[in-house]
């Protein structure tokens, strides 16, 4: 007989404990930006907030040129009336040119590609600003008028520091300065530019200008980024060794919780045994199934349940052994003419028993006898030592 107990389909060890809620939450935060539409068409997709450094970078850096380009896309569309009803009709031309750049660019930084979009931006800014102001000098040359318009190439520094590696604002500033150096030098002038540039302070002050407030926009700006960079990555590891702690914390729980239910388990799993050796075959392990422990004190009660039960058949056996010499000498007495009185025993003898009380001689048992009461006659104290030696052998 197996007297096991049923495996249930639900258990739960010290090793599953899942951590509390992390520090960095595995969702991505719910966005409240008032251009969360338009992030939704032309930025990366949001990442969970606990994801790697580069791609929280990434996200970050997407939605910052997809808010750049709306506002570039949204200036240069507010200048387009002055070509569409100025006298200038190849300003629509030349805007249009930045806008499907601009274009092109969101679709890049919708797939991950900042760096691309962030060229295209550019190159996109750039073409706008020197076409708009190739387009006069070329036609009436170049004038005292057309000089300022050069300090909107800075635009293009703003947009580089911004979206690209910070570095790349110098690279800007040396073409920007080659672009305004050469379009002084040889663009087609005007009378009024050349009586400008006839006197040498003149010519030195037309360079100085412009050339000054590029290189100033480019140190300020590459300082202020590299600054702020600084301190987002600051704040990302400060982020990450927050959470590294949470998990380590987690972790000592954890193995606090195991190691407790190894010494609880092992305690109990040792009193059982204890109880077992002292002949209580009853004893079973008490462990719950939270235990780390558990599937062994379920194969031990299993053990105990089938020791329980073999220790219960050689009791019978034992029993129905010394029923058996007694009513061998029964019978025996019985053939010299002894009566015989014979009590059920409550072994597999009962059915024989039960035959040879049918029999002649043989006297009825009382209604209601003694649960204990022996058979009615003189027992052979060497047989019953006999099997009572056999009974401290075979027994637990």
């Amino acid at each position: 007989m197996d007297a096991g107990f049923p495996l249930p389909r639900d258990h739960h060890y010290a090793s599953d404990i899942q951590p509390g809620p992390s520090v960095i939450q595995a969702q991505p935060e719910k966005d409240t930006s008032p251009l969360r539409w338009w992030y939704r068409f032309t930025a990366p997709p949001p990442v969970p907030a606990n994801a790697s450094l580069h791609e929280r970078e990434v996200a970050r850096r997407g939605r910052i040129t997809s808010a750049t380009l709306l506002v570039v896309i949204i200036l240069v569309l507010a200048v387009e009336p002055v070509g569409i009803f100025g006298p200038n009709k190849s300003l629509i031309a030349i805007l249009l040119i930045p806008v499907i750049l601009y274009l092109i660019a969101l679709i890049f930084n919708r797939s991950g590609k900042i760096a691309t979009a962030g060229v295209l931006t550019i190159i996109g800014m750039e073409l706008g600003i020197i076409l708009s102001i190739l387009g006069p000098a070329f036609s009436g040359g170049f004038t005292t008028y057309t000089l300022p318009q050069y300090d909107m190439l800075v635009q293009a520094e703003f947009v580089a520091v911004t979206l690209l590696p910070p570095a790349s604002v110098f690279l800007m500033v040396f073409l920007h300065s080659s672009i305004i150096a050469l379009a002084v030098l040889y663009l087609p002038r005007s009378a009024e530019f050349a009586a400008v540039l006839a006197t040498g302070t003149n010519e030195y002050g037309v360079f100085l200008r412009p050339l000054t407030l590029q290189i100033i926009v480019a140190v300020v700006t590459y300082l202020w980024v590299t600054s702020a960079y600084q301190a987002l990555k600051r704040a990302d590891r400060a982020e990450v060794i927050a959470e590294l702690e949470n998990r380590e914390t987690e972790r000592q729980q954890r193995e606090l919780v195991l190691k407790q239910q190894l010494e609880e388990g092992i305690q109990q799993i040792l009193n059982t045994h204890i109880q077992v050796a002292n002949g209580d075959f009853s004893a079973r392990t008490p462990l719950k199934q939270e235990n780390v422990l558990w599937r062994i004190g379920y194969s031990l009660n299993n053990l105990l349940a089938r020791l329980q039960s073999l220790n219960a058949a050689e009791d019978e056996l034992q029993r129905a052994r010394q029923e058996t010499l007694r009513l061998a000498e029964a019978i025996r007495r019985a053939k010299q003419g002894y009566p015989m009185r014979l009590n059920r025993t409550g072994t597999h003898l009962d059915p024989l028993i039960m035959e040879l009380m049918t029999g002649p001689g043989v006297s009825a048992p009382p209604v209601n006898p003694p649960a204990n009461m022996a058979l009615s006659f003189e027992q052979d104290d060497s047989s019953l030592r006999g099997i009572r030696d056999t009974r401290n052998l075979g027994g637990w």
